[in-house]
């Protein structure tokens, strides 16, 4: 195998051109992955948000709690939240 100094020039550029390929392909995958991140933590964040909300809906029913109109608004909203999620998790 030939040592380093026994390169060409051209083979020198050649080496340090496939190299640099090698790195702006590794900086765009670092990159797609912090997007990729960002979108997963607020996602993460949303649903937690989400489940702690939902969890406090229901530890507020009880047997004999009346049906409001507020309640029903409330019930659609987590629903509708949680649908959208779902549908965002989905579209990844």
């Amino acid at each position: 195998m030939a040592k380093e100094r026994d390169l060409t020039v051209q083979q020198t550029v050649e080496a340090m051109q496939h190299l640099h390929t090698q790195m702006a392909q590794l900086q765009e995958s670092l990159i797609l992955r912090v997007q990729l991140q960002e979108i997963t933590a607020a996602q993460y964040d949303a649903l937690v948000q989400l489940a702690r909300e939902g969890i406090a809906f229901l530890q507020n029913c009880q047997a004999g709690t009346a049906v409001t109109i507020e309640w029903i608004a409330q019930r659609e909203d987590l629903i509708a939240r949680a649908q959208a999620l779902i549908a965002d998790a989905n579209k990844a």
